[in-house]
């Protein structure tokens, strides 16, 4: 299921204890003024229905998980051995719990739409039983009260299933965040090493640029004092004391641009 598909559900799935609790709720119509009923046929039947009912029941997810239209299938055979059920009198009320069953699995399967209509069938079809059965004033009460129970139990299991949701979003967004930060780090590492080398060769610039250049006239000014060494010594004597001030001067240069890319 898609997040598209899952958005439009009231949820995409539901706890193992909802499936604890449908099985109770089946056995306990099962189990209810079972030797009520008269012996026989009746009894034998109310068995069978039941029996397929729980078939039914326990068959639905793998079933729908390969059909893709197979819950419409199972709600109608549901719906219809639920009502077959409700035509024994002496059953009283209790099949209507079935119906709380099959809520939570509409709840799952269906779409929002799909499920107001499944709710809106169950409903009617709890009022028009019970009513036909214990007539006007205590069928709709009746009826009213499988309602409000339903409600209260599928809405329960909604809420928790999308709690689960959240805390899953939740965790998956801590994770994603997690793994953010490391990259982020990553990256903050892999820049500071690029500034550095980016330092690192803007100072190799700067002495090349600068001190490169002094050196150069230094050189070129030894060999002119070593020509007026040998032809005019006053003068020589002159450009050497200059070629000590140039070298001083480019010694200075050069402490002052390390001192400046020193690290603090």
């Amino acid at each position: 299921m898609n997040k598209r598909q899952s958005a439009d559900h009231l949820t995409n799935h539901t706890h193992w204890l909802v499936f604890v609790i449908s099985l109770l709720l089946i056995i306990n119509v099962a189990l209810r003024r079972r030797y009520d009923l008269e012996a026989g046929f009746t009894i034998e039947l109310m068995s069978i229905l039941l029996g397929i009912f729980l078939i039914l029941f326990v068959s639905e997810a793998p079933l729908s998980r390969r059909v893709k239209s197979y819950h419409w299938i199972y709600f109608s055979l549901q719906f219809i051995l639920i009502q077959w059920l409700g035509v024994f009198k002496d059953y009283q009320d209790t099949w209507a719990l079935l119906y709380i069953v099959l809520g939570f699995q509409v709840a799952v399967r269906c779409s929002r739409k799909e499920a107001l209509v499944w709710f809106s069938l169950f409903a009617a079809s709890l009022m028009a039983t019970l009513s036909f059965e214990f007539g006007l004033i205590s069928g709709p009460g009746r009826a009213l009260a499988y309602i409000v129970m339903g409600v209260l139990f599928i809405s329960y299991d909604v809420q928790y299933a999308q709690h689960e949701d959240a805390l899953a979003e939740s965790q998956m967004l801590v994770t994603e965040l997690q793994e953010a930060h490391h990259k982020m780090t990553e990256y903050a590492a892999q820049a500071e090493k690029l500034a550095a080398l980016q330092q690192r060769n803007q100072m190799l610039q700067e002495l090349y640029d600068s001190v490169g250049q002094r050196i150069f006239a230094i050189q070129l000014a030894a060999e002119t004092a070593l020509l007026l060494l040998e032809k005019e010594p006053q003068r020589a004597v002159i450009q050497i004391d200059d070629l000590q001030a140039q070298t001083q001067a480019t010694l200075d240069q050069m402490r002052q641009l390390i001192d400046q890319w020193r690290p603090i």
